[in-house]
């Protein structure tokens, strides 16, 4: 199947590694010209070299999405770069448990400048030259904790629900010019934070981090039998960002190997 996305240019955060990596991966193999960016300039640049070994048109900026100077910036490099903006992939984010009583307001105010506000300046500034082309496509990547509140992620999992929120709001001011856009709710996926939280649990309670994987697995299965992989979560991405997803925004999509509670 051909996606459409030959030709087209794509800002990806959060590139350098794990499911902003993958995605990215998919976009070049659909032909896509590509700025990555990332906090980490040496494993973004290895990321890029990655990228273009393979064919991609790629612009790596090293840059921190929490700068609120840094939307214009991306924006400006990739059309200066492409003479476009077609794509753009709100990947950046993390969350790490903190007991709710412990988690300060400065806490939850770094928390929302990643996970959401980033998001919000890059698709208003993204906007501009999408409608103007009159055509879009915004994804951005929640949490399955933005559906279902956890005490130890209430910062996070705020920020993800908001940024659910948002999509819908984007999709419904921009649809009408050719713009979508949609939000993605991966479950557990396997990454390098997920393989050092689990190292760093079974360094405390003396075992394997593969017994530690295998009891989380055991107290809350996943219908499919694994953990997610970061291309179970690009693929869909890549579907969302193509020509074929014309008539898809507003949306969330689940990627969790069945393991949420709600169908919704």
């Amino acid at each position: 199947m051909q996606l459409g996305i030959t030709g087209r240019a794509a800002i990806v955060t959060g590139a350098s590694q794990g499911i902003g990596l993958a995605i990215a991966r998919a976009l070049a193999g659909e032909g896509g010209s590509l700025l990555v960016c990332a906090r980490g300039a040496d494993r973004l640049a290895t990321a890029a070299a990655e990228l273009r070994a393979v064919g991609a048109d790629v612009l790596a900026v090293p840059a921190d999405v929490t700068d609120a100077e840094a939307a214009a910036a991306l924006v400006q490099a990739c059309l200066e770069r492409f003479g476009r903006v077609d794509i753009l992939v709100n990947n950046a984010g993390k969350g790490a448990p903190v007991p709710l009583a412990k988690q300060t307001p400065q806490l939850w105010q770094d928390c929302f400048e990643l996970n959401l506000f980033s998001a919000v300046r890059l698709s208003l500034a993204c906007a501009r030259p999408m409608r103007e082309a009159g055509w879009g496509r915004i994804v951005n990547i929640g949490s399955r904790v933005g559906r279902e509140p956890d005490p130890f992620f209430a910062h996070y999992a705020a920020a993800k629900a908001a940024l659910m929120n948002f999509s819908k709001s984007l999709s419904d001011a921009f649809a009408g010019d050719g713009v979508t856009a949609n939000c993605v709710i991966p479950g557990l996926i396997r990454s390098e934070a997920v393989d050092q939280a689990a190292q760093k649990s079974a360094a405390a309670t003396g075992s394997a981090a593969e017994d530690v994987m295998a009891e989380i697995l055991r107290r809350r299965p996943i219908p499919v039998g694994r953990l997610g992989e970061p291309e179970d979560v690009a693929g869909l991405v890549a579907y969302l960002c193509s020509e074929a997803a014309a008539w898809t925004t507003g949306a969330c999509f689940t990627v969790d190997g069945g393991i949420s509670r709600s169908p919704l």
